[in-house]
Parts: structure tokens; C-alpha cells; sequence
């Protein structure tokens, strides 16, 4: 369900920069350049030698050129279009890059925290331009995407919490008919014996009513099974589901001694059905209880992101990505430029009088 969330037509557009658009050159055509080269490079030639790079599938080193590209430009336009289209390959890496990768699911909260570094990175292109609609754009979609992503978190764990109950109910059910089952069993040992001939017909009805229980308890996990969302749940249900299974064969062996009124013979396959019966309710409850990771889940605000407890800041925290690195970077450069124009600006211009407010 989460992939498929992801999979949504968001309408993304690129900004190509003046006056050439973005080509779609072979990967071979295009060779990624040396520390040096790049350095030699204007910000306009790293802006259209970072849209070769992306269009090739080179996007590491696209953006480094449309940070490079951000930081060396005088020009507003350049930077905005490398910033801009620096957010969009972010959100690529976000979604189609990590929906990509089958062999290693990537767990929903690392695409979230992938969006949210989009997200900041068409923020800061509203910095250098209020005006730029596609960006003001692009950062509601993203919005509207993490919102459907965390959704379809809580409808999955909602799901699971479910479908926890049911097991335990199911399992529940299964010690019940194990108990009943070696009861049964009980009642055909040779120490009760003397009594075979006339409960014979009785142990042949409860047995009948034993194979048909376990029967529609071994169908309704199957439809389980089917329909479960977690894997791991999904396994414990197959496991149980085995175990069933043998009990049924060791079932149907009793009731076949039974037939031939041979309640002796019936003894042990019904107390070997009763095992495995209660095997089947152990799987099932190891199956329903709450993985390690859902219970070490912090407490997180509300926009999704784990709350700070007290202000503190967290010691053990994970060291960022290149890409989330790269986008502090730029931020922060950008900060620091804003800074250096303001106090330049401050030095040519005369101290200000204060004067009364007139409206």
C-alpha cells in the first residue's frame, strides 16, 4: 500500500536552465569531471553539465555541480534553477530511486525522512524567489505525499493490531479444541477400556466433531494468511497452519481406528493431534506479539518527526546522509552570504533616525 502511495502522479516539474533545456544525453556520452575541473567550471556551465549528469543517471555528481553552481553564481535565476533542480533529484532519490531497490525494502520512515529533505531543499528555492509558484508547488505536494505515507503507516499498524487479536482469538480457540481433543484421547487409553464397547458410537461422534472444527480453524488461517499485511505475522499463521495440518492427519488416523471400533488404536493419534494442536496456538501467539522494532518506537510530534524529550539534544544521533548533508550546506551558506550583504549594506548606509510611527 505504501509503495503504491508512492507510485502517485505528483505533477513534478524541472527547471532547465537559460536558454538550452535539459537533454537526454547516453551515459556514455557524458564523463563525470575531476575536483579540478569543476572548479575551473562558471556556475553557468555547472548548471548544464549537472542536467547532462542527472539525465544520465549520474546523481551524485549532478549534485554536486547544482550545489556548486548555488554557491559560486551572482546571478538570482541561476541559483534558483540550480536549487530548484537540486530539490527535484532529491525527491527522485526519495522515491523512485528507494522504490528501486526490491532485494532491500526500505522502511517507510526512511522515504519520509527523505521527502522532508526535499521538501527543505524547494523551501529554500522560496528564499532566493517568493515568487516561484512550481516550488511553493512542490513543497504542498510533498506535504500531501508524506501525509498519504504516514496514512497508510497508521492504517497498516492498525491493521496489524488487528489482525493480532485475531490470531490470539484463534489461538484461543485451538487450546480449546486441544484440550477437548486429548480428552478424547484419554477416554480410549486402556485403563478406561472396559467401557470401549459401549462409548464406541459416542467417540466416534466427537471425533467426527473434533476433524470438522479443526477443519474450518485450518481454513479460516488460510484466509488469514492470505490477507495478511506483515510478514512476520504472515509466517507464524503458515507455521500454525502446518501444525494444523499434521493434526488433521493425526486426527483422520483416529477416526479410521474408530471406524473399525478400535478405540485403543485411536488413543495415541488423537494425544499426538492435541500437540500439535497446542503447537499451532504457541505459533500463533509468538506471531501476535509486537515486534521489537514497533516497540521501541519513540514518541513522535505532530508533523511525524520524533519529538526531543526536554529540549536535549540527542547524543547518539546518526550521522547524515551526503545528500542531507549537501542541503545543510547550501542552507547554511546561503545564511551566511544574507549576513555579509546585510553588513555591507549596513557600512554605506547612514544611521538611521527614529521617527514616529504614522499608522
Amino acid at each position: 500500500m505504501i509503495m503504491m502511495l508512492l507510485s502517485l502522479n505528483l505533477a513534478f516539474q524541472t527547471q532547465a536552465p537559460s536558454p538550452a533545456p535539459v537533454t537526454s544525453p547516453s551515459p556514455s556520452a557524458v564523463s563525470l569531471p575531476s575536483e579540478k575541473e569543476i572548479e575551473s567550471l562558471s556556475a553557468r556551465q555547472c548548471l548544464a553539465l549537472a542536467n547532462e549528469l542527472r539525465a544520465a543517471g549520474h546523481a551524485d555528481p549532478a549534485l554536486d555541480l547544482y550545489r556548486q553552481a548555488d554557491l559560486t553564481s551572482t546571478e538570482s535565476a541561476v541559483r534558483t534553477t540550480a536549487r530548484f533542480n537540486l530539490a527535484h533529484l532529491l525527491h527522485n532519490e526519495a522515491t523512485g530511486a528507494l522504490i528501486q531497490q526490491s532485494e532491500e525494502p526500505v522502511a517507510p520512515e526512511q522515504i519520509i525522512e527523505s521527502l522532508r529533505m526535499s521538501e527543505r531543499a524547494f523551501r529554500s528555492c522560496l528564499d532566493l524567489d517568493p515568487a516561484d509558484t512550481e516550488a511553493a508547488k512542490n513543497v504542498e505536494r510533498i506535504r500531501r505525499q508524506i501525509k498519504a505515507i504516514q496514512d497508510a503507516i497508521d492504517e497498516a499498524k492498525e491493521q496489524a493490531e488487528q489482525q493480532r487479536q485475531q490470531m490470539n482469538e484463534a489461538a484461543d480457540q485451538l487450546d480449546e479444541l486441544a484440550e477437548k481433543q486429548e480428552q478424547e484421547s484419554q477416554e480410549n487409553t486402556p485403563d478406561e477400556n472396559q467401557q470401549a464397547q459401549q462409548s464406541s458410537e459416542q467417540s466416534q461422534q466427537d471425533q467426527s466433531e473434533l476433524n470438522e472444527k479443526a477443519q474450518q480453524q485450518l481454513e479460516h488461517l488460510r484466509d488469514q494468511a492470505q490477507q495478511a499485511g506483515d510478514p512476520e505475522q504472515a509466517q507464524a499463521m503458515q507455521d500454525a497452519i502446518d501444525k494444523l495440518e499434521q493434526a488433521r492427519q493425526q486426527q483422520q488416523q483416529a477416526s479410521e481406528s474408530l471406524d473399525q471400533q478400535d478405540q485403543q488404536s485411536a488413543s495415541q493419534p488423537q494425544q499426538s493431534a492435541a500437540d500439535a494442536l497446542r503447537d499451532a496456538a504457541q505459533r500463533l501467539r509468538e506471531g501476535a506479539e509486537p515486534s521489537e522494532e514497533q516497540g521501541e518506537e519513540g514518541e513522535q510530534g505532530e508533523d511525524g518527526e520524533p519529538s526531543d524529550q526536554q529540549g536535549e539534544p540527542q547524543e547518539d544521533a546518526e550521522p547524515k546522509s551526503p545528500a542531507e548533508q549537501r542541503v545543510d550546506d547550501l542552507l547554511d551558506k546561503e545564511q551566511r552570504q544574507r549576513e555579509i550583504r546585510d553588513r555591507r549594506r549596513r557600512a554605506y548606509l547612514p544611521t538611521p533616525v527614529q521617527v514616529e510611527r504614522d499608522w
